[in-house]
């Protein structure tokens, strides 16, 4: 028991000098660290965290209690910010075009256009997303999509949230003249970094479907996503979204994926791959369309 006693007083005067041992931030350091989370970039504010330590080894306890501070303060202020917004506020968008024109032995024209909406809420998420394809080749059309969808996904979590969506789309060389489905269900962020994510969504929709052939039919279908993004390099970007609808005798696969780099300020340029399956198109039409995209994406 005397033995311990002794220990005591001996621990703390051991502990003392080495928190006294901790040195302030210098204020360059303090202001550098400042400015990386005033971007809101948690990547930028890790690596400016992890050099300041580096540099000021004797400050590094400071230095995280500094870092924590500012993201508690960063995520109450952009909570209260979410909480002031109206629904037609905090919007973010990008514009995308792409074309070619030949004229001589071979006369062709292609234009791809592309739309996207995005805001991201406090409890919801929504996202519009239009897109058009069209070519002509020697006087013929032999390429005409066009897409429109919407989606609003409610938080549950910081990973779970529940959907709905509505897309409309029209692909004669893939069969139908126009396809409506509507889908409700479940989604879940698996990954949610600065650098890579992924969320995969499931759920029941409804299809109505006019074919190129005059038929028409309304089913019932299920319906999965998977939605994956990979910051490559700070200015290189790999993007993956895929889509099954399953009914009870035909199935469509869909998959787009895209490589964008930035050019300059807002600018940047795509190249991107559509897939689309369909498991029963009417003869004499082939079951898998595929196009390549090269456009131009301004964000706004």
């Amino acid at each position: 028991m005397q033995a311990r006693f002794i220990l005591i007083p001996i621990l703390v005067g051991l502990a003392a000098p080495l928190a006294a041992h901790a040195d302030p931030i210098p204020e360059n350091v303090a202001e550098m660290i400042r400015a990386a989370a005033k971007t809101g970039d948690a990547s930028q504010l890790a690596v400016t965290v992890k050099l300041a330590k580096k540099t000021n080894p004797r400050s590094a306890s400071e230095i995280d209690a500094l870092a924590s501070q500012l993201t508690n303060w960063a995520a109450a202020r952009h909570r209260f910010e979410l909480q002031r917004r109206s629904f037609f506020q905090g919007w973010t968008g990008q514009g995308e075009v792409g074309g070619a024109n030949s004229t001589g032995n071979t006369r062709s024209t292609s234009v791809a256009l592309g739309l996207n909406f995005t805001r991201k809420g406090l409890f919801w998420d929504h996202a519009f997303t239009a897109t058009a394809d069209y070519q002509r080749d020697n006087g013929v059309e032999s390429q005409s999509r066009y897409f429109a969808s919407y989606s609003g996904h409610h938080k549950i979590t910081s990973r779970l949230y529940a959907l709905g969506l509505v897309s409309w789309e029209d692909n004669h060389f893939a069969g139908f003249n126009s396809r409506l489905s509507e889908s409700l269900g479940l989604g879940y962020s698996f990954l949610n970094g600065p650098k890579m994510t992924l969320a995969i969504e499931a759920g029941p929709a409804l299809r109505q479907t006019e074919y190129v052939d005059g038929t028409a039919e309304r089913k019932f279908a299920g319906r999965a996503s998977l939605n994956y993004g990979w910051k490559i390099l700070p200015n290189l970007a790999l993007t993956e979204i895929a889509t099954f609808y399953s009914e009870s005798e035909d199935s469509t696969l869909t998959s787009d994926t895209g490589l964008t780099t930035t050019l300059i300020g807002s600018l940047s340029a795509r190249a991107s791959y559509h897939i689309q399956r369909e498991s029963s198109p009417p003869p004499p039409l082939r079951r898998t369309d595929a196009t390549t995209r090269l456009t131009l994406v301004y964000d706004f």
